[in-house]
């Protein structure tokens, strides 16, 4: 029987249910728990934007260590502006990281930037220094790259689907005192072209808010895509999610899974679902950004060698092979 895999989940602050509650109902099944920190951009934009959500936030974390899960530092941010190389962000980061390391402990730290890696390593060598999925870490050379000051990589996202890819990856990670993890939830189109403009525009959307601007928020130029019918398969061809039921066939190809939970709507249904491997609703509810509303894909009506054939398949067919499995999935 195959390894479980483990999951590494985002916090958010409650609105319903205590964030820390969900994660202790399945902490079995959790490995970690990454989180912002106070008025720093991440790959979320602010999220804890003041003292109040970070004394909630670090009582949480608190309470969520106590329960034998890690905690994950973020500082993936696309963008620091002028602050990216300088001695001012150098000391926000380590004074933080410390803060955290003293007052509840801390087990790693997440960022898109070299800068941090080296920085963060130097002060803390014992720390999981752990590239961001932002990254685009796809190769062995990239990881080669990225030198010392990472231990970790997040693969991406495009990888998700092409298990002999990732076998070398990890292979190389294993034989070098290295970890590899996968998104399993991402709602994004693989080698989308906005991407990067969105992620930049995210980190900075404190600063963007404050400016007049004919654009009511940006949300993606994959909106728009997939509300054309015409372009529904890329719902299947051009993503790269990894249903509950699916994860499992990672054991030996990757060291975890990452949920995106951060901003989603409904976390506690994520978490539950990739951690009972099962799912009875529209697959699409399940990821961030959460494309629900334009299309219903019956999570139990996919074929089980549909990821396995995708996979294996020249890409060329890959386009009349998902347009038969959407016509078996969507309702």
């Amino acid at each position: 029987m195959p390894d479980r895999l483990k999951l590494s989940v985002g916090y958010q602050l409650p609105d319903a249910d205590r964030f820390a509650d969900v994660v202790t109902e399945y902490a079995a099944d959790i490995d970690e728990v990454y989180f912002p920190w106070r008025g720093t951009a991440s790959g979320r934009g602010v999220s804890i934007a003041d003292d109040s959500e970070q004394s909630q936030m670090m009582s949480e974390l608190a309470e969520i260590r106590a329960a034998g899960v890690r905690l994950n530092m973020l500082w993936n941010g696309n963008c620091y502006g002028g602050d990216a190389i300088s001695s001012a962000l150098e000391q926000r980061v380590v004074d933080a990281v410390r803060e955290m390391s003293e007052r509840i402990g801390l087990d790693a730290v997440t960022t898109a930037s070299p800068f941090i890696a080296q920085r963060i390593k130097r002060a803390f060598p014992a720390l999981d220094v752990r590239a961001s999925v932002n990254m685009g870490v796809r190769t062995l050379t990239a990881m080669k790259c990225l030198g010392n000051a990472f231990d970790s990589y997040y693969a991406h996202r495009g990888l998700n689907r092409f298990p002999e890819r990732l076998k070398n990856l990890h292979a190389w990670c294993a034989a070098n005192g290295k970890r590899l993890y996968l998104l399993a939830n991402s709602g994004c189109i693989d080698a989308c072209p906005a991407h990067v403009f969105h992620d930049n525009l995210v980190a900075h959307e404190a600063e963007a808010a404050c400016s007049p601007s004919p654009w009511n928020g940006f949300s993606g130029v994959c909106w728009s895509y997939y509300a054309d019918p015409a372009n529904r398969v890329s719902l299947l061809a051009d993503s790269t999610w990894l249903r509950p039921e699916e994860i499992d066939r990672y054991a030996g190809l990757t060291d975890g899974i990452k949920l995106a939970t951060r901003v989603h709507r409904d976390p506690a249904r994520v978490i539950a679902a990739y951690a009972r491997r099962s799912f009875d609703g529209n697959m699409l509810s399940l990821c961030e950004p959460d494309f629900s509303a334009l299309a219903y894909l019956d999570n139990t009506r996919f074929s089980d060698d549909w990821l396995t054939r995708f996979g294996e398949l020249p890409e060329a067919e890959r386009i009349d092979f998902c347009e038969k499995e959407l016509k078996n999935v969507q309702i």
